[in-house]
């Protein structure tokens, strides 16, 4: 039996061990935490992804209501413009 202060080989092993466990939960720690923020660049990037679309769809509908409004009055303008060339022609015919 080992006096008191003395580390047996058996002693000296299981320190080794209980070191290496440690380094290795200190490595898994670490690589946690670098994988979290990882992923929460990744979350980042997503959401100004969606952003980005959501915005990108808003001035596309825009565009589209202003493009059907403008033809609109186009077309009204044309209208407008056809009955009156019908009166203007009505009227020299009378």
């Amino acid at each position: 039996m080992a006096a008191r202060g003395i580390l047996t080989a058996k002693m000296l092993e299981f320190e080794r061990q209980a070191g290496k466990r440690f380094q290795e939960n200190e490595a898994m720690a670490a690589e946690r935490n670098r994988m979290l923020e990882e992923l929460g660049t990744i979350q980042r990037e997503q959401n100004r992804i969606l952003e980005e679309k959501h915005a990108m769809s808003k001035y596309y509908e825009s565009e589209a209501l202003k493009h059907a409004e403008e033809t609109r009055k186009h077309r009204e303008n044309m209208a407008m413009e056809k009955s009156l060339a019908r009166t203007v022609m009505t009227s020299r015919l009378s």
